[in-house]
């Protein structure tokens, strides 16, 4: 597990790596080997095959761009870890939510730990209980706009549970045929919307969504480096703090622009159903950009939570190293514009990280399966 073959690693070399698209930047893996902490899987430039993009390690801006049938060789990968860059060999496309299902199918069969394996467990369940809150809110919805004034006598949210089902299915019948569809269409449309929007949340639930949660996760981090940073007496301490504050903002200021047209678009249940049937795809993918977006940043979350407070300094520097860059495609998506080149600009000066050539691989690889735990 401590072998780096660095003559390969040579051979490929580093490049400069300033995506203009989120399918060029990658999707983060969550390996569990050292040196392949944070690395993303992205197609080649021909769309051929599949690349891992790996941070690194000595610091600086350029990064390894390696074959994705390169991986076993340039290092010894855990047991775990083979096991997920096989699954993923098959696929022709990659996303946020293709990469972190695969993972859960390895970490469900243990590889990664008992504590990963019940972490997926209990994810899956959320999801299937977000999936299903999801739909029922957008029948509320449907409910109060469909209703007349004298049916909607008792808020369809405060009513009894048989009602709500009477209720629902007459709101559907009665929205379905002014789209020129069946009920029982609708009633699947409603389905694969919340399957969508799962992740995101519909406003109304008081249940916290994976994404908004990753939100609140990354808001207090930020707050909590810039605290660390006021008490540093080191200003050559602080510079990897800061390349991890800002990044991070850059992040939260694209998350809110998205969640506010998201949930603007969640709010009115029959305009969604017509945007759906007009054309799925596009709105499909909308319901993605906040896990594109926030891709990378449940890891960093997870390296500052796990350090002590002795230890935070080092960890700063390991997170800057895995910070993501942003690419400049949310443009196009929010119109959102920022100077996209200060975090680049910082990671010049990212020092080497060391932990990975330092003898500790088994206390990190178990640091590291802790945080694939916790990731969920």
């Amino acid at each position: 597990m401590t072998a780096i073959r660095h003559d390969l690693l040579e051979r490929f070399g580093t490049a400069a790596y300033q995506p203009a698209t989120f399918l060029d930047r990658g999707v983060t893996v969550p390996f569990t080997t050292p040196f392949l902490l944070g690395a993303r899987i992205r197609p080649t430039e021909t769309r051929s095959g599949l690349e891992l993009v790996i941070s690194n390690p000595a610091g600086g801006r350029g990064f390894y761009i390696v074959p994705w049938a390169a991986m076993p060789e340039v290092c010894s990968p855990t047991l775990h870890d083979r096991r997920l860059w096989q699954r993923l060999s098959d696929q022709t496309a990659v996303t946020p939510s293709l990469v972190r299902e695969t993972a859960r199918a390895v970490a469900a069969e243990g590889l990664a730990g008992r504590a990963a394996a019940a972490a997926v467990a209990e994810a899956r369940g959320a999801e299937s209980a977000a999936r299903m809150r999801a739909n029922f809110l957008l029948l509320l919805d449907l409910i109060r706009r469909t209703e007349t004034r004298e049916e909607a006598a008792i808020p369809p949210q405060s009513d009894t549970p048989q009602n709500i089902e009477t209720r629902a299915r007459r709101a559907v019948a009665r929205f379905a045929p002014r789209i020129g569809v069946s009920a029982e269409i609708v009633a699947a449309w409603l389905e694969a919307l919340a399957a969508a929007f799962c992740g995101v949340g519909v406003p109304g639930d008081r249940t916290v969504s994976r994404t908004r949660a990753l939100v609140a996760g990354l808001r207090r981090m930020v707050e909590e480096i810039e605290l660390w940073i006021a008490q540093s007496p080191d200003p050559g301490e602080q510079h990897a703090a800061v390349l991890v504050t800002d990044a991070a903002k850059l992040t939260l200021h694209c998350a809110d622009a998205a969640f506010r047209d998201l949930d603007g678009l969640l709010s009115d249940t029959p305009t969604l159903l017509r945007a759906w049937r007009e054309d799925a795809a596009p709105l499909g993918r909308r319901a993605t950009r906040p896990d594109w977006l926030l891709d990378g940043w449940q890891v960093i979350c997870e390296l500052w939570r796990d350090a002590e407070p002795d230890s935070r300094a080092g960890a700063l520097w390991e997170m800057a190293l895995l910070a993501p860059v942003m690419p400049r495609e949310v443009e196009d998506w929010l119109g959102v514009t920022e100077d996209w080149d200060r975090p680049t600009r910082l990671r010049r000066l990212v020092r080497a990280n060391e932990d990975w050539r330092s003898g500790r691989m088994i206390e990190i690889v178990a640091r590291n399966e802790r945080l694939r735990a916790r990731a969920e």
